[in-house]
């Protein structure tokens, strides 16, 4: 049994919140292929990860195809993100997770897939910017 069960009665809706003219701050991404069927990584350390914020009171949301498509990603709202990267180091000093764990783990979940897929299989972002010129 796990010892730091994920709440998903208390996950919040990030589409609602990006809906409402917010973007949800993005901490750990993975293919949406290789999430479960409540759209859980393959990784139970993520998965702690993301029920030990929860337990330190960190409003989160798994995000599918939030920012860019076949992208899941773990986000908070963004007046939370400050909090956020605090426990994120209080847990990396204690030595609970490694440092940098979201960016390696995000890394090296994408590497899986990366093999098999196309060019066309890039993720596309929603997100539009402006170019010089």
């Amino acid at each position: 049994m796990n010892a730091f069960p994920i709440r998903f009665d208390i996950l919040f809706n990030a589409d609602e919140y990006f809906r409402s003219g917010h973007c949800p701050w993005t901490f750990f991404a993975y293919p949406t292929s290789l999430g479960d069927d409540r759209g859980l990584p393959p990784d139970d350390e993520a998965c702690e990860l993301l029920a030990r914020l929860q337990q330190h009171g960190i409003n989160v949301s798994i995000w599918s195809n939030g920012i860019a498509k076949n992208t899941t990603y773990f986000a908070c709202r963004r007046e939370d993100s400050h909090r956020l990267n605090e426990v994120v180091t209080e847990l990396e000093t204690r030595g609970i997770i490694e440092r940098d764990f979201c960016s390696k783990r995000t890394e090296r979940l994408f590497a899986q897939v990366a093999e098999n897929s196309e060019p066309s299989d890039a993720p596309q972002s929603r997100c539009k910017f402006d170019r010089p010129g």
